[in-house]
This record gives structure tokens, C-alpha cells and sequence, in this order.
């Protein structure tokens, strides 16, 4: 080895001035120890002090405000169209009350005419929007 990218073979080792080049250079080349490289490596190093200052506990407040608005809001989107699903249900089980208890299929049935099921356009239009939605949170992210 020697400095500044010069390589020393043989008996240009025992040149004066590359000696002592190498003596310099072995000086810094010793060996840290665990304890020594573990001797500066604090708790921040490992992010246990990261709420001290209250940055970090401001931004996931935040965060949490506007994850609270959007599932408010989602909750509000459903029940809304639950209810307008609801509405146009009942509008054809009032329909069906004509027929007596069970409709035309008998009392075996009864409990089937109470329930409502979505039409196939509901389904269709319900799925479509679901996968625009993941679609559009992978984009976002």
C-alpha cells in the first residue's frame, strides 16, 4: 500500500519517507470496537424520542382529521344511498302486499318479500364504483 493511490513493492517499502507513510496509515486503520461504535448510537438513533418535540405527534393528528372526514363522509355516502335503495324497495314491496302473506309462492316465503334484494343495475353500478375507488387510492399513493 502506500498514499495517494501509489503502490510500493519490495525494497521501495524500505525507502525513506514511505515508511514512515506507512506507519501513518497502519496508525489509522486500527480496529474499532463494539463498544466504541455503540458508544454514540442514542435513543434517537432508534426513533424512541421522535414525540418529544411534537412534530411528528402534530402531522399524525392531522393524518387521523382528515382519515376521521373521509370514513364520515363514506358513512354518510352509504347511508344516504341505503336509504334511497331502501326507498325504491318499498315501493315495490307495497306492490307485492296485494298478494297476501308470502306473495303468490305461499307463507314459506314470507320472510324473502321483507328483505331487500339490490337489482342487478344496483350490483353492476355498486361494483364498478368500488373498483374505480381502489383504483383511483393506488394512483393517489
Amino acid at each position: 500500500r502506500g498514499s495517494g493511490g501509489y503502490r510500493y513493492f519490495g525494497a521501495a517499502k524500505d525507502l525513506p519517507g514511505v515508511k514512515e507513510l506507512f506507519a501513518r496509515h497502519a496508525s489509522r486503520l486500527t480496529k474499532r470496537k463494539r463498544g466504541d461504535i455503540y458508544k454514540y448510537i442514542t435513543p434517537d438513533y432508534y426513533g424512541l424520542r421522535d414525540e418529544e418535540d411534537g412534530v411528528l405527534l402534530e402531522l399524525e393528528e392531522k393524518a387521523a382529521e382528515i382519515r376521521r372526514k373521509k370514513l364520515a363522509k363514506a358513512r354518510e355516502e352509504y347511508w344516504r344511498k341505503r336509504e334511497k335503495d331502501r326507498g325504491a324497495c318499498a315501493d315495490v314491496e307495497s306492490e307485492e302486499e296485494d298478494e297476501g302473506l308470502g306473495g303468490v309462492t305461499g307463507a314459506a316465503d314470507a320472510f324473502a318479500a321483507h328483505v331487500a334484494v339490490p337489482t342487478q343495475e344496483i350490483v353492476a353500478k355498486t361494483v364498478l364504483e368500488q373498483k374505480k375507488k381502489e383504483l383511483l387510492a393506488r394512483l393517489a399513493f
